[in-house]
């Protein structure tokens, strides 16, 4: 199995290769296609499980469901009267995507059922799946269009996208009939007009947009088994090929940033990708869907966990572009995914680092509002003024990143805890309690006590319902430096930062594993718009200047002083007002970083920074940095070298010079890392001809990794 990116500051991103001496795949994939029965992902979400967020994230959750799940639908009629009004006169002038709001209003309000216990939440969800259902037509149509360009135009399949996804959610919730029923009458209306007839879903334009049916269609047909719908599925991903050419082009390892639609919108076509690989055990669906990921991962991950330049993927995690809220959220479910199919803690911790920093900064505190655009440096605005061309009577607040934003929060439910084959996987560390359920149906109750992410000491008290043997495995994010971990008062074993640590025994009532975890400021080193600068990280947490806490504006930000970040001081609870108004608007942490000449820089979490309208700044300027993180080339992800010379290439500049002053290679069998089997240090150059001898020390067929680290003389 391919093992997945890591990034690092002053490193390069990971990257799968294989040596090739022979083609030991072929028969991998052929024995794959020919059965999906024996394929295993590695974690599973819980649906049935039972959340309740305490600490930052609780806080943000309790004020999303008061200040806007709760009252959307009534304060916005649109989102459903949109669907009665569609053959009425005038014509209806939406925007061609109007058809997603409610459908992205209901995953976000499904997920977010699982953590909390509101009876009203559930009514008004109910309620709401009601009226939609209401308001398909006799054929199975469910959008806001008129009749004479129905599916055939705008975002509609877009549209009937997310409406599909909320209903077969509901239904897999409850075991809701008719959301099933009406979820396979909008794909019965799919096949009926593309499905063996002169028309093909390519016709219907934006086709990243349209095209991800192939998702909601893959679901479905693993809940029926429909033969149709597959029939359907395959359609699509001929059409692939003539649009974003997902499947291809990960195969050849392809940059996703450089295939021929790397917008947001495109991500639902790459989970199509992993729905083909559950349908089908086809490898050649997860080799795609993995490289893809890897790709962003690498390329387009900024440094507040989100994604996108400007709606699309680019390859420049740097520029002072837009970072769309929707993109983010897209990003996250992506993540979701990679999660249970490859169970790499790696994954958890771009979960964490998004769900802490980009969907927290793209809400405003007090759950009123979202953010289109949440910029790395900048002001926050909202959703609602940015992209106000979306707002129509009777929908005054809706746009797509409105109704898509909470779903960052959502999500939650499906990654904070999960299962494993043989046990649970705990990724979420902060405060709260959560119900599951073992493999074997056993009730297990883990209660988390924590001030996390302020502070490092976290608790967890497990109670299973009667005394059971099963594995609890605990991340350990890749940033921990010293890390220490105690079963009942007596030291576990030792904790990797970047694994699970796995406790394997009989699980008791009441028993506690306690662990420490290092929260000491570290800096990431920034490259082309943000060259000379850092970002600083306090645990998960993204650090920023904020006008309102410092007395000098942006142009007069002093330069940090990295040589003395180990004298920066912590407030944990920096607003001690008891109004209310404070309360929301006061950070989670404050920093107080030494800067050169003497001067300090106030900082606090970028979740807050920004909440009062002040601006902010999370690029940091900084002297003597150490190099930029590097990004491999060649061989592209997935590659197969040969036995004889190789070429490997990353970015950055030939060395030595201000920036760089040598590389060094490294290159290891992925099952077994730390063991560098191949490392070249002090290299001048930002490529490489291995020789042969390095070749024939890899072995045939097997997966292995490589880094490269650039040193300067600051690092």
């Amino acid at each position: 199995m391919v093992q997945l990116s890591r990034v690092s500051s002053g490193a390069a991103a990971l990257m799968a290769l294989m040596a090739l001496f022979h083609p030991p795949a072929e028969s991998k994939l052929k024995a794959a296609e020919a059965s999906s029965a024996n394929i295993m992902f590695a974690f599973q979400a819980i649906p049935e499980a039972h959340f309740q967020f305490e600490g930052v994230l609780g806080e943000r959750i309790r004020a999303n469901i008061d200040h806007w799940l709760l009252i959307a639908p009534e304060a916005n009629p649109g989102m459903l009267e949109m669907f009665r009004m569609r053959d009425r006169q005038p014509a209806p002038n939406l925007v061609p995507w109007a058809g997603e709001f409610v459908g992205k209003y209901l995953i976000s309000a499904i997920q977010t059922l699982r953590l909390s216990q509101r009876p009203e939440l559930s009514s008004t969800v109910r309620h709401t799946i009601k009226e939609l259902i209401a308001a398909q037509d006799e054929v199975g149509y469910l959008g806001p269009f008129p009749r004479a360009n129905r599916l055939l135009g705008n975002w509609d399949l877009w549209g009937h996208y997310h409406c599909m996804m909320a209903l077969l959610m509901w239904h897999e919730m409850n075991g809701d009939d008719a959301s099933l029923t009406s979820a396979r009458r909008i794909a019965d209306l799919v096949c009926a007009t593309f499905l063996e007839t002169p028309r093909r879903i390519l016709d219907a334009g934006s086709p990243e947009m349209n095209m991800a049916s192939i998702h909601s269609l893959g679901r479905l047909y693993r809940i029926t088994g429909e033969r149709r719908y597959l029939r359907m599925i395959r359609e699509i991903e001929k059409d692939w090929e003539k649009a974003g050419d997902y499947l291809r082009t990960g195969l050849a390892g392809k940059e996703f940033y450089q295939t021929p639609r790397p917008r947001w919108e495109s991500l639902p076509d790459l989970q199509g990708l992993l729905e083909l690989y559950r349908i089908t055990g086809a490898a050649k669906y997860r080799q795609a869907f993995e490289h893809h990921w890897r790709s962003i991962m690498r390329w387009d991950q900024r440094n507040t966990g989100g994604f996108s330049s400007g709606e699309q993927a680019t390859g420049d995690p740097y520029a002072p572009t837009a970072i769309e809220t929707c993109c983010t959220v897209a990003w996250m479910a992506l993540c979701v995914d990679m999660l249970e199919l490859a169970g790499d803690p790696r994954v958890a911790d771009a979960l964490e680092l998004a769900a802490y920093n980009a969907a927290a900064g793209a809400q405003h505190p007090s759950g009123r509002w979202w953010t289109y655009n949440t910029p790395m440096d900048g002001a926050r605005e909202a959703s609602a003024h940015t992209i106000v061309f979306q707002a129509r009577a009777g929908t005054p607040e809706l746009n797509c990143c409105s109704v898509n934003g909470p779903r960052s929060l959502g999500m939650l439910s499906e990654w904070a805890v999960m299962a494993a084959p043989d046990g649970l996987v705990v990724n979420y560390l902060g405060p709260g309690s959560f119900t599951v359920r073992l493999p074997n149906g056993t009730a297990v109750s883990l209660e988390c006590h924590s001030d996390y992410p302020r502070t490092g000491q976290i608790q967890w008290r497990i109670t299973p319902a009667e005394s059971r043997k099963f594995k609890l495995m605990v991340r350990i994010p890749a940033w921990a430096g010293a890390v220490s971990v105690a079963l009942n008062g007596m030291g576990a074993d030792k904790a990797q930062p970047g694994s699970y640590l796995t406790l394997d025994r009989v699980w008791e009532k009441g028993d506690i594993v306690t662990m420490d975890l290092d929260l000491a400021l570290r800096f990431v080193p920034g490259d082309k718009e943000a060259a000379g600068k850092v970002s600083l990280y306090r645990g998960p947490l993204l650090l920023a200047y904020d006008q309102r806490w410092n007395d000098f504006d942006e142009a007069e930000i002093p330069a940090v002083d990295l040589g003395r970040l180990a004298n920066a001081t912590t407030v944990l609870h920096p607003g001690t007002n008891d109004c209310a108004t404070d309360r929301v608007l006061s950070p989670w942490i404050e920093i107080q970083a030494p800067c050169t000449g003497g001067k300090t820089l106030r900082l606090c979490d970028f979740a807050s920074a920004g909440a009062a309208g002040t601006r902010y700044c999370s690029w940091l300027k900084a002297e003597d940095c150490p190099p930029p993180r590097i990004v491999t080339k060649i061989p592209h992800d997935g590659a197969s070298i040969p036995s004889g010379l190789a070429l490997f290439r990353w970015s950055g500049p030939k060395a030595p010079n201000p920036a760089v002053g040598n590389y060094r290679l490294l290159i290891w069998r992925s099952a077994i890392p730390g063991q560098p089997i191949v490392d070249l240090a002090g290299l001048t150059n930002n490529r490489l001809i291995l020789a042969e001898a390095e070749t024939r020390s890899l072995t045939p067929g097997v997966w292995y990794e490589w880094n490269v680290v650039a040193r300067n003389p600051h690092g």
